[in-house]
């Protein structure tokens, strides 16, 4: 495996065909003394003020050899050439890839010569080369100013080391029909490849910062997967759809495009939700939007509800204790009931996010009254994860008694999602071991994301001074105090984030910015954040509470247990094992 420099692609990098040829490279056999130097940058270039190679490769034994990649098709007439991208889009050039190569390399060594000191003044002769490489086709047409054996195409599959071995033969080769003597110090060392990588790229990104894997994974992560895309345009052809999907799949995101395709085509929109945190966050999200832009409602069901009775003069008196629960399920629905019934409040269109968590009798009911022709006529989305999120269903019910009761109601499509793009491989693969969550399929991590972090405590003051020792390491890697928040199944009060003073912590809130901030899992229920941070596990027992806060991180994630919850864990772990592979 050959040494990357940078050691990660950037997300900047469009380009298809140069991100294989990256993981080529990365991956090949018999390389590991090589050091591939991606998109050198050359201040000194002969034809332009910066140019730049596509790859350098340099190769103990060989020599040093710049590369240049052309994805897609390729087409040459009457000597322009012209290059055409997926998309059908091509932009000319009157210069061939295998000039620009050339001018890339004789740039670089006149820049590599430049800087040599005494002791390494013979690598001015070192052997160099050039190669392009057509990864997407058949090149067949060979001109005046190349040779086969510096092209390389879908033939040769993903062997770049032969290709190397190729370029490097014809650089001795010409040497020798020119009568030029071969020397042995025209073959560079190991250490010589480190010396000329120093000096040409330095070791500036070899290790790459924690908070730049953070930003790679988060831009890869907010784009939409082809699963997600085809869903969005399908629910255009749907009136009425349930969109079921576990923790990471897009939910949430995908109703919000779906609001905001519905607003743009002038349909009066009531986006619900459950969790009252998840309700402020699209409330502060849609808030950056034009007023018309905007769904005519947004945000918790029971906010809903309690700001319409409000508004109808209707007062109010919030409970309390054991009261809570009837109130919300039955007193505030059956009064909002009453209400729409004299006077309709109709919506064109209701997107429902957390869905599952809503669907009882008499929040269906009210979500009848207030949709234009009902919800059996009418036009409606319901998303969520009907086996596995569904923590505040106390009655026992599965996904297919989930499903049953809206059947009951109206007909409708469904739509399954399976892609997480959310959670990196490794959160996943946590998740998989400790809940048996398999169809969580994560996205393809396209950097080293961390590995999940497991802390033992023995008591509470353990527990405390490894929480401070890892808040202080995550701030010393330059990791914003914003960027972390703090979940445990327990309330702030009885969690151990209260032994810390609360000086540096806060409760969450999406108006607190600046400061690392603490929820209870239950209230960050359908909410993210790149690093999670886990405290209070005593017990692996509520499968679908520690699925929920396992789930809540998109890069980084780490857990506080105890010694119980640990071996509980271990158990869990071979216990998966075994329902995966067998004994």
């Amino acid at each position: 495996m050959a040494v990357m420099i940078p050691s990660e692609m950037s997300p900047d990098i469009k380009s298809n065909a140069e991100k294989h040829i990256f993981e080529w490279f990365k991956t090949a056999p018999g390389t590991d003394d090589w050091i591939v130097l991606h998109s050198l940058g050359i201040t000194t270039h002969q034809r332009v003020i910066h140019g730049e190679t596509d790859f350098l490769v340099l190769a103990p034994g060989k020599g040093m050899f710049a590369i240049e990649v052309k994805g897609g098709r390729v087409e040459r007439h009457l000597g322009k050439w012209r290059f055409i991208n997926k998309y059908g889009e091509f932009n000319e050039k009157v210069r061939s890839p295998f000039d620009q190569a050339w001018e890339g390399i004789y740039s670089i060594k006149s820049l590599l010569v430049a800087r040599l000191d005494d002791k390494h003044e013979y690598l001015n002769e070192i052997i160099f080369g050039i190669g392009v490489m057509f990864p997407d086709i058949e090149y067949l047409s060979v001109g005046v100013d190349e040779e086969q054996c510096q092209v390389f195409d879908m033939n040769d599959g993903k062997n770049v080391s032969g290709f190397i071995d190729r370029i490097a033969q014809q650089a001795i080769n010409t040497r020798k029909r020119l009568e030029y003597p071969i020397k042995p110090e025209m073959f560079p060392t190991k250490a010589d490849v480190n010396y000329i990588a120093q000096l040409l790229r330095g070791d500036f990104d070899i290790e790459v910062p924690l908070k730049i894997k953070q930003k790679y994974t988060e831009e890869n992560l907010l784009s939409l997967t082809n699963e997600q895309a085809q869903c969005i345009e399908q629910l255009a052809d749907n009136p009425r759809a349930l969109i079921r999907g576990t923790a990471g799949t897009g939910k949430t995101m995908l109703a919000i495009e779906a609001a905001k395709r519905a607003i743009a085509n002038g349909e009066r929109v009531a986006f619900f939700c459950y969790n009252k945190m998840l309700g402020e966050w699209l409330k502060n999200y849609f808030s950056t939007y034009p007023e018309d832009q905007r769904p005519h409602f947004v945000g918790s069901f029971h906010s809903f509800m309690i700001h319409l009775l409000l508004a109808k003069g209707i007062y109010i008196q919030m409970p309390n204790g054991k009261s809570e629960k009837d109130f919300f399920e039955n007193e505030l629905p059956e009064n909002t009931m009453r209400v729409l019934k004299k006077e309709p409040v109709y919506y064109d269109r209701l997107i429902v996010d957390e869905a599952q968590d809503l669907l009882t009798e008499s929040y269906l009911d009210v979500m009848d009254l207030c949709l234009r022709d009902g919800l059996q006529q009418g036009i409606w989305m319901l998303f969520g994860d009907f086996s596995m999120q569904a923590i505040y269903s106390s009655d026992g019910k599965n996904e297919f008694d989930f499903i049953e009761t809206i059947q009951s109601r109206a007909n409708f499509a469904i739509f399954r999602l399976t892609k997480n793009c959310r959670n990196t491989k490794k959160i996943c693969l946590d998740i998989e071991n400790i809940v048996g969550i398999k169809e969580n399929a994560a996205f393809k991590d396209t950097i080293d994301t961390p590995a999940v972090d497991h802390e033992v405590y023995v008591n509470m003051e353990d527990q405390k001074s490894k929480l401070i020792s890892l808040i202080n390491n995550l701030l010393d890697r330059n990791v914003q105090p914003s960027d972390i928040v703090i979940l445990s199944p327990r309330t702030f009060s009885d969690s151990v984030v209260s032994k810390l003073g609360g000086e540096i912590i806060e409760e969450y809130s999406v108006d607190t910015y600046g400061k690392i901030r603490f929820s209870t899992i239950h209230a960050f229920k359908g909410l993210e954040s790149s690093t999670i941070i886990i405290t209070d596990i005593e017990s692996y027992d509520d499968e679908k509470l520690i699925y929920v806060g396992l789930s809540r991180a998109t890069f980084d994630l780490h857990i506080l247990e105890s010694m119980k919850a640990n071996e509980e864990r271990a158990k869990l772990f071979f216990t998966r094992r075994i329902q995966t592979y067998g004994r």
